[in-house]
């Protein structure tokens, strides 16, 4: 537009020279008036040309122009009234030094604007202040040599609320906050060469319609310079946030008297739309660092087709809280916290996370839900989707907790490729007085299907005394030992290879056909088989409220079946077994709640009769049977007496027998007497 009317203003002025030449000594001044000029968006109304005092040098022009009007988003802006009282023409030059205008907007709160312009053969430049916009101020200055142009704006503290009206509320909403923006642009006819964009946010609050950007007080220096060259822009950026806060979806980052800034350059191919970020940094003062490089493409939607990207913390702690904890809610990981050192390499092709190398160091690792806990962790984490990929990996830590039981310090070395992990040492893991020896370990994700998972070790001298305070049960004595066989976990089923030995009370049990389905989901199966071999009684019933007994245990549990941890049907049976030559005594408060699991009670046959003067009594056998189905137990004992069976029958001095009569029974009355530990009147003592 500037170019086509300083043209025709150098021909009217051209013509007007040529008229007046001969007749310079007769006319003191000479007025023209032009009518209109317009372009394709832009018009020109009333233009006059004044020539005064013709008979001296230099002549005296004046140019006033009733309208301007512009193209959108400025159609409504109307500069009328323009004029310059300082106006001169001589030797082909134009010059404007004192130019006014009149200004009618809805959206411009200018009343006027003041301008100047240059023009001559080989160069022409303009400038407007004095341009009132949203309580700022907006100065523009241009000018153009030959086919070159170039441009400035500045406007200075904008009123964020008022320049709303300018731009659709739908996109975002600006509430507060004052702008100014520095612009630089230089080209060729049509075509920006280069420019340079500075724009300063200060306090600015405001937000998108649908909530995933918002603003609050947010500071912010902005620094953007491209030039275009080849068909490609190279771009140069620097972003610099200090005050108040910004919340891009799921993050929430306030400044808090801390520094964020972002570096970046690289090429920007509007034909092909791609992106190229040739290097990246971003700095959180104190928290972190994130630099790295990428390709994006922006057709079909934004997608990452390359990137490499480095990040370093040392303070994991703030930095997971920041950008970890945000994206953890409402998964698996939500109430897990970061603490220590980092330094971790990203390889990212076609959206999808293709290598991995994190090294870290003090690494404390917090579960809110007290599912898990590491402290003092370190190591190296290698891992890459190449199948051939063949790099180590080593954790340690100091101390690992799972739910509530400890593992001691250990490393494990392992190799991550592929969606899966290969133990390649056999670590022996101190635990609670004792060690768990894993002798294999495997896991193999697999696509929209549960991991495959193979796990075979060793048990050697646990503490039950530990074991069971960590779990809360009541506290035992003794350890444990024992081989456990191949577990694997495929298809959403759990199954074991061989069978699961374990050494507890100067006994054995052995655990075998074991198998779930449906292991991780709302409704778990589970199938095992269990044999019981010459547990001490002793041992096992002395730390129990249940009472003393001596002698030996065995038994088993046959066709065990299980829906939701819950027993549907099991064949099981323990008592003394065969050839127990070992002490046999039973104490008073044994034998009534072994009489009230058979349902009765022998309180008032014990406490009435003389009975009550011993502490323990002697027995030969001891043993109980259930065989679970449709949710009752039918009861057995070591042998059939008169309309009951036998639970404890007498040996020694003093003897005792223990009658059941109940031969059916609900199971969960079964489990609520074991838990209740009551009495009825239901059972003989002999």
């Amino acid at each position: 537009m500037w170019k086509k009317f300083a043209g025709t203003i150098r021909l009217i002025l051209t013509l007007i020279f040529i008229l007046t030449t001969s007749s310079a000594n007769a006319l003191d001044s000479l007025s023209l008036n032009i009518g209109s000029i317009a372009g394709t968006q832009w018009q020109l109304d009333n233009i006059n040309i004044v020539l005064d005092n013709l008979a001296q040098k230099p002549q005296k022009l004046a140019l006033t122009i009733t309208q301007l009007s512009l193209p959108k988003p400025f159609d409504d802006l109307n500069l009328v009234n323009i004029h310059c009282t300082s106006f001169t023409w001589q030797n082909k030059e134009l010059l404007c030094k004192q130019g006014r205008a009149e200004m009618h907007s809805k959206r411009w709160q200018s009343p006027f604007v003041n301008f100047s312009f240059h023009v001559t053969e080989k160069h022409s430049s303009f400038k407007l202040s004095d341009l009132r916009l949203a309580g700022g101020t907006i100065s523009v200055e241009g000018n153009e040599q030959g086919e070159l142009w170039r441009l400035q704006i500045s406007a200075k503290a904008i009123d964020s609320k008022v320049t709303q009206q300018l731009f659709p509320q739908k996109i975002f909403k600006l509430q507060d906050g004052r702008i100014d923006i520095e612009l630089t642009a230089s080209g060729s006819h049509a075509r920006i060469k280069d420019f340079t964009l500075i724009a300063k946010l200060n306090s600015l609050t405001g937000q998108t319609q649908d909530g995933r950007l918002a603003t609050e007080a947010l500071m912010l220096v902005s620094k953007l310079n491209a030039q275009h060259n080849n068909n490609l822009w190279q771009w140069q950026s620097h972003v610099e946030f200090n005050g108040g806060a910004i919340y891009v979806e799921p993050l929430y980052l306030e400044a808090a008297g801390k520094t964020s800034a972002l570096d970046a350059y690289g090429d920007w191919d509007e034909l092909n739309q791609r992106i190229e970020i040739n290097s990246a940094s971003y700095r959180h003062s104190n928290v972190g660092e994130l630099s790295g490089s990428a390709t994006v493409h922006y057709k079909d939607g934004v997608s990452v087709e390359k990137a490499l990207l480095s990040l370093h913390s040392n303070k994991l702690q703030d930095f997971s809280a920041i950008y970890l904890n945000p994206f953890f809610e409402q998964t698996v990981l939500q109430g897990v916290s970061l603490a220590g050192l980092l330094k971790a390499d990203f390889t990212i092709n076609k959206h999808s996370l293709t290598a991995l190398t994190a090294s870290f160091d003090h690494l404390d690792i917090k579960d809110a839900d007290g599912r898990g806990e590491v402290q003092d962790g370190a190591g190296q984490l290698n891992w890459s989707m190449d199948p051939t990929f063949n790099q180590t990996s080593k954790i340690s830590w100091q101390q690992l907790r799972v739910r509530a039981l400890p593992v001691g310090p250990s490393e494990l070395s392992f190799l991550s490729r592929a969606g899966s992990i290969k133990l390649l040492e056999k670590p022996r893991l101190p635990f609670l007085d004792g060690a768990i020896t894993i002798n294999q370990f495997s896991f193999q994700a697999k696509k929209q299907q549960d991991p495959e998972v193979s796990f075979e070790g060793k048990l050697s001298n646990v503490s039950l005394e530990q074991l069971s305070l960590a779990l809360n049960w009541v506290p035992l004595s003794g350890t444990i030992s024992g081989q456990i066989p191949r577990i694997d976990y495929s298809n959403k089923t759990l199954s074991l290879s061989g069978e699961l030995i374990v050494k507890v009370f100067d006994g054995e049990i052995k655990i075998s056909n074991l198998a779930s389905s449906g292991l991780f989901t709302d409704f778990p199966k589970f199938h095992a088989d269990l044999e019981i071999d010459n547990l001490d009684l002793e041992q096992l019933t002395g730390k129990f409220e249940f009472g003393g007994i001596t002698g030996k245990l065995s038994g088993y549990v046959r066709q065990l079946y299980m829906e939701n941890w819950h027993p549907v049907t099991f064949y099981a049976w323990l008592g003394t077994p065969e050839n127990d030559y070992s002490s046999h005594r039973i104490s008073q408060k044994a034998v009534k709640n072994i009489a009230n699991i058979g349902g009765g009670g022998a309180t008032d046959i014990l406490s009435k009769s003389f009975l009550s003067f011993f502490e323990t009594f002697g027995y030969d056998k001891l043993g109980l049977g259930c065989y679970l189905h449709d949710g009752v137990c039918q009861l057995m004992g070591v042998e059939a007496a008169d309309s009951g069976y036998a639970i404890v029958t007498a040996g020694g001095i003093p003897r005792i027998n223990v009658i059941g009569y109940n031969s059916r029974l609900d199971w969960n009355v079964l489990i609520d007497r074991l838990q209740r530990i009551s009495t009825t009147d239901e059972v003989i003592i002999e």
